[in-house]
């Protein structure tokens, strides 16, 4: 029997909070930083709230405005994708999580091999 998601589907995000803080840290008005991003006030304000995901342009030009790393934002903005997608099953996130850093480990693991091999050969 599958578990059911008895939770509501629209909630705060990491991200939406993140760049709330952003915007009230710097006391910026909405429609200001939407605009940066290319989008009007309203899809902000979605965003902000956890119900809307900003596109990769407008996660880029969120991140250029507040001048922070876009993988920061990005990576946020992917892992609640990846939630969304996946009706918030965080089974599935825990295992996908896993299986990325298992990925990553084999992706340095064999970066810095090579690069060790390269310089033992000049």
């Amino acid at each position: 029997m599958a578990a059911r998601n008895t939770g509501p589907r629209q909630t705060v995000t990491g991200l939406g909070v993140s760049l709330r803080g952003l915007r009230e840290k710097g006391s910026l008005p909405l429609w200001k930083v939407a605009h940066a991003a290319g989008m009007d006030s309203t899809l902000l304000s979605k965003i902000e709230l956890g119900t809307r995901l900003p596109t990769r342009q407008q996660t880029a030009a969120l991140a250029k405005f507040f001048r922070v790393p876009l993988t920061e934002l990005e990576s946020m903005r992917m892992a609640e994708k990846f939630l969304s997608d996946n009706g918030h099953n965080l089974k599935a996130a825990a295992l996908a999580a896993a299986r990325i850093r298992e990925t990553a480990g084999e992706y340095f693991v064999k970066t810095k091999r090579g690069a060790a091999s390269k310089q033992l050969k000049l």
